[in-house]
């Protein structure tokens, strides 16, 4: 080799240098760099995408000595350990083997990983060629297998005469969660796997007084509760809640649909199996009534009594605080609700109407079947009146071009619109013609020849300040909206103004949309939005005006 080519030879090399490219100038694989990195038998990156000309170069040399500490420091887990082991020995090694072989042998740990130690590959292979390892090894095996063996044999032995939560409980006629209350209370003990001893659930079935109190203690629904009377839920079950024979132990949650959460009340099986002994209820008349027959228990019910006496009280609410007050009643569970507009102050507070319950003589007796006050309607039924109160809000929605498919593609807004949230009035309609043509994309069913004659969005952007200025702005789409008008502003390399502020969006990215308008035309969109907080702001139940306010109603 020439002078010269040998200079062209080294000006050809790299300055600086990676991982594989050190690999290969070492003659050793990718993954022995990032190994000897790991270790520190070479050093770090002295440049920020690799090693330096020098540092490479310092690295020749020691080519056998990182293979060599790469090797000694070579680790696997206990499963690939053992797998090893096997393979060289012929020997049945499991993972379980490998831990007491270490401390038994030379067999070193040389590192860790997420908390498992990693043994050394070369011990396990020199191991792999001494007999008295390989002795060692047989006799770890044979004690493993002896103990699984012993474990498995007790195991069946136990599931011969025991059993499964679901299954013991099913042996005493019990719900899982009633024999686990019971063995918290110590009267029984799940052994091994959680399985109870049949002999010790015989012993509990034994015991009448216990037997009689956990189907006492045990709480069911109002549908459940009518099974057990054997009479009609919820025809003459309502009637016996309304004669106020039976109230509920408890209330429990349940959703009903995706937003919606009502109060389900719970009866005890003790307290239901003691209305069989009412004196005079013609218990098996009403059992003998045909499905769409007038109940027999009308005559003891206080249904009607019970409503005009809480909208009585929701009335005298109303006026009292001149409020408008909502009283509601769940016909599948036979609860009332009380919720209320505010005043200025905010008020009444729970704590004020809860109070004023107490105090009626009436209503004071049907305070554990109403809530009041703090129910989900309620609270919508007041954010939709402060939206839809006169000249302070707008709602507003856009249609954009669609998700980009390219480099040179963005989404941009296409048509948007804002109405009065009060009126209902179009305060703007445009289609806005984006910066780059909409192409194949699905943008809302418009293309680029419907909007071949729309102005740009730095026309459209003027008139969009101009109606929202001042007022409060409800979007479509939470977030997205916001951030659509601010990148078209940002890259008209116009000023957005208000629209940039958080405090001019009711609903901001996170929020939940008043309702679905995603593909939807921008007026068609804020048109949805307002027809649902218009249902939204007529709450649930009779509605109570104050006196004056209802007569005024009453003569429009």
């Amino acid at each position: 080799m020439t002078e010269e080519v040998a200079v062209a030879a080294e000006k050809a090399r790299p300055k600086v240098v990676n991982g594989t490219q050190l690999a290969d100038e070492l003659g050793i694989d990718p993954w022995m760099v990032t190994r000897a990195l790991e270790l520190g038998i070479i050093p770090p990156r002295d440049k920020s995408k690799g090693w330096s000309r020098e540092a490479a170069d310092a690295l020749a040399p020691r080519v056998e000595q990182i293979r060599e500490g790469i090797a000694d420091r070579e680790g696997f887990g206990a499963r690939r350990t053992a797998e090893l082991l096997a393979e060289l020995t012929g020997l049945a090694v499991e993972a379980a083997d490998v831990p007491p072989l270490a401390e038994k042998t030379k067999l070193r740990v040389v590192g860790e990983y997420k908390g498992w130690d990693l043994y050394s590959a070369r011990d396990a292979r020199a191991l792999a060629v001494s007999e008295d390892a390989k002795a060692l090894m047989s006799e770890l095996i044979a004690a493993r297998q002896e103990a699984k063996a012993r474990s498995e044999a007790e195991w069946k032995a136990w599931v011969e005469v025991s059993l499964p939560p679901d299954e013991a409980a099913g042996r005493l006629g019990w719900k899982v969660a009633e024999l686990k209350q019971v063995a918290q209370d110590g009267r029984i003990s799940a052994g091994r796997g959680g399985r109870f001893a049949v002999e010790d659930l015989d012993v509990l079935a034994a015991d009448e007084e216990l037997c009689e109190k956990v189907t006492g203690d045990r709480l069911i629904r109002a549908d459940e509760a009518a099974g057990l009377l054997e009479i009609r839920y919820p025809t003459d079950w309502q009637h016996v809640v309304a004669a106020g024979w039976i109230t509920p132990a408890t209330h429990t949650e349940a959703q009903v649909g995706r937003r919606r959460w009502i109060e389900v009340p719970l009866f005890r099986t003790r307290d239901i199996e003691s209305l069989r002994d009412l004196p005079g209820v013609p218990w098996e008349e009403v059992r003998a009534v045909r499905a769409g027959e007038p109940s027999p228990l009308r005559e003891y019910s206080r249904v009607t009594t019970r409503a005009e006496v809480i909208h009585a009280f929701a009335a005298a609410v109303a006026d009292r605080h001149q409020v408008e007050v909502w009283a509601f009643h769940d016909d599948r569970t036979g609860a009332w609700a009380l919720d209320w507009a505010r005043d200025d102050q905010d008020g009444p507070t729970r704590e004020q109407v809860a109070a004023e319950l107490g105090a009626d003589q009436q209503a004071a007796r049907y305070r554990a079947d109403i809530t009041v006050g703090g129910t989900r309607w309620g609270q919508r039924a007041r954010h939709a009146r402060e939206i839809l109160a006169p000249g302070t809000t707008v709602l507003l929605c856009t249609r954009s071009s669609g998700k980009p498919t390219t480099d040179t593609e963005t989404t941009e807004v296409i048509e948007i619109a804002v109405l009065d949230a009060c009126t209902g009035k179009v305060l703007l309609d445009r289609r806005v013609k984006p910066s780059v043509a909409v192409g194949e994309r699905y943008a809302g069913g418009l293309s680029d020849e419907d909007l071949a004659e729309a102005s740009p969005w730095e026309r459209v952007l003027v008139r969009v300040r101009d109606v929202t200025r001042g007022r409060l702005i409800v979007p479509g789409r939470p977030g997205e909206d916001q951030k659509l008008i601010a990148a078209d502003t940002a890259r008209a390399g116009k000023r957005p103004m208000h629209l940039a502020a958080d405090e001019s969006w009711a609903l901001r990215e996170g929020d939940d949309p008043v309702t679905p308008v995603g593909g939807l035309p921008a007026v068609k969109g804020c048109e949805y939005v307002r027809e649902e907080l218009l249902r939204r702001s007529r709450a649930r139940g009779r509605a109570h005006l104050p006196e004056a306010a209802a007569r005024q109603e009453g003569t429009r």
